[in-house]
């Protein structure tokens, strides 16, 4: 800091606070600034040492170092990259790079555009990481204006709700319909003792939201089989139909064919249980008034739980919902032309290379997506080492471990890499994708992105190949 001229004896004292304060700013920034890394050596290290306790742990076990400082060697990690995909289907994009650092150790046609998959979801995640607060929470309100029976459900992006009570150890479900619906019912009785003898009716206002609620980037199969659907600002389970007895029905239950519709009557349902039988109607979708008055809300869970959900189960819908979430926070229209505005605009302002890409969606289902594996491992190397983004960084999945990792690294040559690696899947017919972050028992974290293209009719021996890639890397120290 420069030096300045001594302050007159009066102001001695405040200038001891402001030095007293600037030191202890200082200690927090420095406690604060590694980010996610700051995290990752002892995490992981417990991981390698649980890792070399199992009878299938190959690969190196040696103790991590608390600060390693010695240079990558480069031709380690490429000698890694090489065997790892040597041979493998399809045409190859990857790179290889330290975390916290602008070096390339290893790569391959890694500037070259190719079709991202659910890879694409990591930009999602850092445009969250941009414009929500980590612990932000969705609110799903109902208000009432001037005639007394007249409510509106107001959509706040929560996407996530369950029909009946909600489940505060749950992210799919930890807000409920139901619960919504006894405080709204406590709240009408407490205005009138009399609210269940009169008329009720809800609407829903979905104006969060705008434009069309699918993308025209999407082939019309894929909403057919629903591994994509409209996307609507208030949804159950993820845009899915619950179960028969309400409960979550997993990633391959059936698209309500209008998810807004489906929620406004199952909210109106309940409220009906709730005020004695009374009979709730369902209006017309309409906007709610300004001067409503709010008589009940229920909430999500953080917004960073939310985007770690979408990281593990690659949830589509989850997607493009909290990226249109973002978008509105970002001052953007909430729908398809912002999110196509926000996300390159995101990566711009991390100060991450975009050279050849091209974003019509938050999912990677769009086929007609473009991105470089430099940019994909810029973009996880920004969640994890940008202290603001901790909570977002925090979110990929173990190798090994849940989610659409749970079944990976399952080979003997790949267990190097179990419950060391974190990464996000990328799979379409003709895609496999794997970028994120792996730390070598020399403590050093490299960040890697690797995506195949063209290797339809050969997928499972696509993943076989990344993982014993990322294995590979796992021991190249």
């Amino acid at each position: 800091m420069p030096q300045t001229s001594p302050s007159p004896p009066r102001r001695s004292g405040w200038s001891l606070v402001c030095a007293v304060l600037a030191v202890v700013l200082g200690i927090a920034a420095a406690l604060v600034a590694p980010g996610v890394l700051a995290e990752i050596r002892p995490a992981l290290a417990g991981a390698r040492t649980e890792a070399a306790a199992s009878p299938a742990a190959t690969g190196s076990t040696a103790a991590v170092p608390a600060s390693p400082s010695a240079p990558v060697s480069t031709d380690a990690v490429e000698r890694a990259l090489r065997s790892g995909l040597d041979g493998a289907p399809g045409t190859t994009a990857a790179v290889v790079t330290e975390a916290g650092a602008d070096r390339v150790l290893a790569g391959e046609a890694q500037t070259r555009p190719v079709v991202p998959a659910s890879n694409q979801k990591l930009l999602t995640a850092l445009s969250l990481a941009e414009h929500v607060g980590p612990y932000e929470r969705l609110a799903t309100r109902v208000v009432v204006g001037e005639a007394p029976g007249e409510l509106t459900l107001v959509a706040g992006g929560d996407t996530l709700l369950a029909p009946g009570e909600g489940n505060p150890e749950q992210v799919n479900g930890r807000a409920g319909l139901g619960t919504l619906a006894q405080r709204t019912a406590r709240a009408l009785r407490e205005r009138s003792p009399d609210a269940a003898s009169g008329p009720v009716s809800v609407a829903v206002d979905t104006s969060l939201f705008t434009g069309p609620d699918t993308n025209p980037a999407w082939d019309p199969e894929d909403l057919e089989s629903g591994e994509i659907t409209r996307v609507a600002p208030i949804a159950l389970y993820s845009h899915r139909v619950p179960t028969g007895d309400g409960g979550d029905p997993g990633g391959r239950g059936d698209r309500p064919g209008d998810p807004a519709g489906a929620a406004v009557a199952e909210f109106a349902h309940r409220l009906g249980e709730e005020l004695g039988g009374t009979e709730v109607t369902v209006r017309a979708t309409s906007r709610a008034p300004e001067d409503a008055t709010e008589l009940a809300r229920v909430e999500s869970a953080p917004v960073h739980e939310q985007s770690a959900y979408m990281l593990a189960h690659s949830d589509n819908s989850l997607a493009e919902t909290l990226a249109r979430v973002a978008a509105s926070r970002s001052g953007r229209e909430a729908g398809v032309d912002g999110v196509r505005e926000l996300l390159p605009a995101t990566l711009r302002e991390h100060g991450i290379d975009t050279t050849g890409l091209r974003v019509l969606d938050a999912s990677g289902m769009a086929a007609a997506d473009r991105v470089t594996a430099t940019t994909l491992a810029e973009t996880v190397n920004s969640l994890i080492s940008e202290p603001r983004c901790g909570p977002y960084g925090r979110g990929l999945p173990v190798a090994g471990g849940a989610g659409t990792l749970s079944e990976r690294f399952d080979d003997p040559p790949e267990d190097p890499a179990r419950g060391i690696a974190r990464a996000k899947t990328g799979t379409l017919l003709d895609v496999v994708a794997l970028t994120g972050y792996v730390q070598r028992a020399d403590g050093r974290v490299l960040v890697y992105s690797i995506v195949l293209n063209g290797v339809s009719g050969h997928a499972d021996e696509a993943k076989d190949r990344v993982d014993r890639t990322v294995a590979e890397l796992a021991r190249s120290a």
